[in-house]
């Protein structure tokens, strides 16, 4: 399963990182994801001047505001939910 964190702390909210979250949650529903994907909220992801930021297994993207969610979405994390799929798993593309 693709596991991605959102920070929502301070500098994170204040530049969208809930509306970045929200997106990503209608973007996964659109493309059959839930069950692939793993999308939670997180705290202070040490990055704040480049917030706000998201974390795909481990690496952190700083500046996923809204306006640029639905592109990083297409480029950053479709292209790796079969990456990390388990087997058996019937809902990615």
């Amino acid at each position: 399963m693709l596991e991605i964190k959102v920070c929502l702390d301070s500098s994170c909210h204040i530049r969208g990182g809930a509306k970045t979250l929200k997106i990503f949650r209608a973007l996964i529903e659109e493309n059959s994801l839930v069950g692939s994907v793993s999308l939670v909220a997180d705290l202070c992801l040490d990055n704040c001047i480049q917030a706000p930021n998201v974390v795909i297994h481990g690496k952190v993207y700083g500046g996923v505001t809204p306006d640029k969610a639905e592109e990083f979405f297409n480029t950053q994390i479709l292209p790796r939910v079969d990456d990390y799929a388990e087997p058996g798993d019937n809902n990615n593309k």
